[in-house]
């Protein structure tokens, strides 16, 4: 007999739409921690009619990167951990990359848009060369803690990080600022390279299957980090990459600290070692950095011993 699929109870269509991570925005759905939901995003583009040989110069950026939700987590509060756990990506339909002048990395004034189809999991690229799909979320994020933030931008909320290993399979951990966290995605991409260079992934339409666990009475975080089967990342957007960089080996310092019982003078030397510092993105008006270390690595070194009661 063949296995029965069971759709998930709760699925947040890209009507849920909105420009900014905020405390501001109703919920469109509520979810409890452990619960399979899915979620319709939008294409950074979807608010223009964009065709073949149109290009990207005269795009209105505070209607890009649309966001769907948010939604809220049942029993999130602050000071807790939002754990997000990515299931599954699927794209949908087409995806468009072109160059959107002074964004990305180099000197590009115009380049007409170019739509990848999908074909047996490959991105068609022009001239017929094929490369496989690897979907990723350019923006994940929750409700920051002061004024609202432009979709476009990233932060200690998460927000557009651009950032590959948000993909099925991560668990991308948050900071809870306000209650049910308020978590916020969308600019799916069919794949992307570290950087994002040009400023523009192949951009398109998805639908994520998620689940999310909360974490309470531990060690709070600052800014997101990343958990997959082979490394631990943590992240950090500022307005240069040595900024970034710099927060986020504060954060992994920190950690050793806190869950080994290093000192700070040793885990500063022990992450030169054993951490790589690594782009994320550079073109966001924020740049935002990476560092990771190996998980397996990680969670063998001896825990800081239990302070007594």
């Amino acid at each position: 007999m063949a296995e029965t699929i069971t759709e998930p109870a709760v699925r947040v269509p890209r009507s849920a739409k909105v420009f900014s991570y905020s405390a501001a925005h109703p919920p469109a759905v509520t979810v409890a921690p452990g619960e399979t939901f899915v979620v319709e995003t939008t294409s950074a583009f979807g608010e223009f009619p964009l065709g073949p040989g149109d290009d990207l110069s005269g795009l209105d950026i505070d209607r890009c990167d649309p966001l769907t939700g948010p939604i809220a987590i049942e029993g999130a509060l602050p000071g807790d951990v939002l754990e997000v756990h990515i299931v599954d990506i699927q794209v949908e339909g087409l995806g468009a990359q072109g160059v959107i002048p002074g964004i990305g990395i180099l000197d590009w004034p115009r380049l007409p848009l170019e739509f990848h189809p999908v074909q047996a999991g490959e991105i068609v690229f022009p001239g017929g060369l094929r490369i496989p799909v690897r979907p990723n979320l350019g923006c994940l994020g929750v409700a920051p803690q002061g004024e609202p933030v432009p979709s476009v931008l990233p932060g200690d909320h998460g927000g557009n990080i651009d950032t590959r290993f948000v993909c099925a399979g991560s668990v991308v951990e948050f900071p809870v600022f306000h209650p049910g966290a308020l978590l916020f995605m969308g600019d799916c991409h069919q794949l992307q390279g570290d950087g994002e260079l040009c400023g523009v992934a192949p951009e398109t339409d998805a639908v994520v299957t998620l689940q999310c666990t909360l974490r309470k009475n531990g060690r709070p975080l600052s800014r997101p980090k990343i958990r997959t089967a082979e490394r631990l990342m943590f992240i950090g957007s500022a307005e240069t990459l040595e900024a970034a960089g710099a927060l986020a080996t504060a954060d992994l310092v920190a950690a050793l600290v806190a869950e080994k019982g290093m000192s700070e003078d040793l885990a500063y030397l022990l992450v030169t070692v054993k951490a790589d510092l690594e782009v994320c993105q550079v073109v966001n008006g924020l740049r935002t950095a990476r560092v990771a270390i190996d998980r397996k690595f990680y969670e063998e070194l001896p825990e800081a011993p239990t302070p007594p009661a």
